[in-house]
């Protein structure tokens, strides 16, 4: 165990210096040509016919190629032609006993693995094209220990080689790209979501915290304002500071809910909708905003999704009245046409002078009131366009403004025989609740 641990550790020590590595390899090879042949010779039982001598070129050639393959990674090209310069003097010379051709061929493959496939392919035919001309020629003889067809055979064998190398390198780093490009994407997804899963929950915090606070901002200023002179009126206007509070836990459960919609045994609120309307429209006459509600059109059938954006409209834009157009008339108006809700919220110019009052016994200090960040509108935008509808805002003529939604309406049923909101007794197709 401990002795494949060693043999671990010197590969991965080898790895790391390639440089190294080759030159080890050049060292054994040239051993290996300046000795063998010799020590073959001197035997007398191997040699085949041929002259197994190292001569002095033999020497020099071998040292040269060698030297070569020892920066064949670093300068594959420079090595490739260093070698196939030695290789070309030991064939016209007929030196056959040296490192040059074998040196050629290792020099052909790292080059293939490394170069383009045109440029191996260039490479070999070149190769292989000048050392045959050497025996078309009659420059050199043909029985030497290669051979001029096994040289050839070799050369093109080690450029295949290469050339299958260099491909599956290729392949490897392909892949290797595509899935640190997949694993950016997935991190980019993931952010992108959380980013979109803060959104919504900032978006269903403020719809369901802020038209409650500005009634709870508004009823205190009354309370603290009315205390001392008239202390029945403040009890009212706490009155409505705890029903708002109470209002306000019931939406956080609700928003909880919607949340945690993975968490099938947690108790939660019913999601709020249309016919919850009335409950915003007491409230906002409690802060002193006279509200209009009219309904008009065939009875309407809405997704909870779609009834919960349509109640979130109607509540943002009433929360918006109060805020920026204290005093000032606003009506409600849901309407159905073809397959679409129409939901539309007005105001009139706030009065001149005008101060929101909360039990009509006394003004509440403006200053106190809640200022608009416009992060409303832009969550009331992205609702409807999540659920599919559109939205417009924008000033009327009459120095008031409106919001207007068009949402979709759910495929309808036989089931479906009265809207969301159910009125409490049967009404024409069209009526006006007035404010009292």
């Amino acid at each position: 165990m401990a002795r494949m641990v060693r043999v671990r550790t010197v590969v991965g020590e080898l790895r790391a210096r390639p440089a190294l590595v080759d030159l080890l390899v050049a060292v054994v090879l040239a051993v290996v040509f300046l000795r063998v042949p010799t020590l073959m010779a001197q035997s007398g039982r191997y040699g085949g016919g041929f002259d197994l001598r190292v001569t002095g070129p033999d020497v020099v050639l071998t040292l040269v190629s060698a030297a070569a393959l020892t920066q064949v990674r670093r300068l594959p090209l420079v090595t490739l032609l260093a070698t196939g310069t030695a290789a070309l003097a030991a064939l016209l010379g007929e030196w056959s006993v040296n490192l040059a051709q074998l040196a050629l061929v290792i020099a052909l493959y790292v080059f293939a693995s490394r170069a383009s496939r045109a440029h191996a392919l260039v490479a070999a035919a070149t190769t292989s094209v000048v050392l045959g001309a050497t025996w078309a020629l009659g420059l050199t003889v043909a029985d030497q220990v290669w051979g001029r067809h096994n040289l050839i055979l070799w050369l093109w064998t080690a450029a295949a080689l290469g050339m299958a190398v260099q491909g599956r390198r290729a392949s490897l780093a392909a892949l290797q790209d595509r899935a640190r490009r997949a694993e950016e994407t997935r991190e980019e997804t993931a952010l992108r979501r959380v980013a979109e899963d803060r959104v919504r929950i900032a978006r269903e915090l403020h719809d369901a915290i802020a038209h409650h606070a500005a009634v709870i901002s508004v009823q205190a200023g009354v309370a603290e304002h009315v205390v001392e002179r008239d202390p029945a009126a403040a009890r009212e206007a706490l009155h409505h500071v705890r029903e708002s509070a109470k209002a306000v836990l019931t939406e956080l459960q609700s928003v909880l809910g919607v949340l945690r919609q993975d968490e099938a045994d947690l108790p939660t609120a019913p999601t709020p909708g249309l016919d919850r309307v009335g409950e915003l429209v007491a409230s906002s006459r409690a802060i002193g905003t006279p509200v209009t509600v009219e309904r008009s059109g065939p009875p309407w059938q809405l997704t909870p999704a779609v009834d919960l954006t349509a109640f979130r409209l109607v509540q943002e834009a009433l929360t918006n009245v109060q805020k920026h157009a204290a005093g000032a008339r606003a009506t409600v108006l849901l309407s159905t046409r073809g397959d679409r809700l129409e939901v539309t919220v007005t105001n009139d110019r706030p009065p001149a002078g005008a101060v929101p009052r909360g039990t009509g016994e006394g003004p509440t200090p403006s200053d106190d009131g809640p200022t608009g960040s416009g992060l409303g509108l832009v969550g009331m935008r992205e609702r409807v366009a999540a659920a599919g509808g559109q939205l417009q805002t924008g000033p009327t003529k009459d120095g008031g403004y409106r919001v207007a939604a068009q949402l979709p309406l759910a495929p309808r049923t036989d089931a479906a025989a009265s809207p969301t909101p159910p009125p409490p007794s049967p009404r024409p197709a069209t009526t006006r609740r007035a404010d009292r």
